[in-house]
């Protein structure tokens, strides 16, 4: 008499095929989907990070880069083309270093209206960022009347 056992080891222990597993191609496109899902949030998560990171130094930059161009505006106001200010420089905000560059110039000399721009600068990896101010000042002389 032959055994249970030995009869199934002779007819192979098959099983029918129930078609509850799945196939190579969906287990691929099914990565391949799920990779593209995570690659996408990850740019997406990169983006907003850097956007962040550029308002955290605009931030920084926006109330000293005002002050800059009023003090200008008020030495144009008061001393005009003999106004004497910086028209370079670096300045340290939040633990950042800050590139910028000032210009006053005469933009209606009529009227004597004053152009000054005010461009700050600095890098994040290999990005460079700008931030630009700009504002109008008129020279008012002092007008001395002789009696």
């Amino acid at each position: 008499m032959v055994s249970k056992a030995m009869t199934m080891s002779l007819i192979g222990n098959k099983k029918p095929a129930s078609g509850k597993g799945f196939t190579l191609i969906e287990v691929l496109v099914t990565t391949a989907v799920l990779s593209f899902g995570m690659v996408s949030i990850f740019q997406a998560l990169f983006i907003i990070m850097s956007a962040f990171s550029y308002i955290s130094h605009y931030l920084n930059v926006v109330p000293i880069a005002d002050e800059k161009v009023w003090q200008v505006q008020n030495a144009v106001r008061c001393d005009g083309p003999q106004a004497v200010f910086d028209k370079r420089g670096i300045f340290d905000a939040g633990g950042k270093k800050y590139d910028w560059t000032l210009s006053a110039v005469l933009a209606d000399k009529d009227a004597m209206l004053y152009k000054i721009d005010l461009v700050t600068s600095w890098s994040e990896g290999r990005r460079n960022n700008r931030l630009a101010r700009s504002a109008y000042v008129f020279y008012e002389q002092e007008t001395t009347e002789k009696q």
